[in-house]
């Protein structure tokens, strides 16, 4: 089976991604992002994000009983000296990966959810 064509990501592109609005580790009391947001998990090789481009929110989002959307512009995650990659999967094409988080350092990740933008969808 062929490999899917990967994609370049660019500066402008925004990066979704999906984050359980339910679950206290990711939402905060005061209904803003916790850093664990934007925490890759320690066996993944990245942070898990769709390119909106190749994309729609429904896809995205899955479930909109349990997630809600955030985007970044990619030159945000490069601005912080990580990486961007198209990483289609099977069953998503736009997926991809930022590269560079320690998911044991919690500096950047604090960073992104505070300048996360919500997307408003539902």
């Amino acid at each position: 089976m062929k490999k899917p064509e990967k994609v370049d990501i660019e500066n402008e592109d925004r990066l979704l991604r999906r984050v359980p609005f339910t679950d206290p580790r990711y939402i905060k009391s005061d209904g803003s992002l916790s850093s664990f947001a934007f925490t890759p998990k320690k066996e993944d090789r990245g942070l898990s994000v769709n390119i909106e481009k190749l994309t729609t929110y429904e896809k995205s989002i899955e479930n909109v009983r349990r997630f809600r959307l955030y985007f970044h512009q990619a030159i945000n995650y490069r601005n912080l000296g990580l990486e961007c990659e198209h990483d289609p999967v099977p069953k998503n094409y736009a997926h991809a990966l930022v590269l560079g988080i320690n998911p044991n350092n919690r500096k950047i990740p604090r960073k992104l959810a505070r300048s996360a933008v919500k997307i408003d969808f539902p």
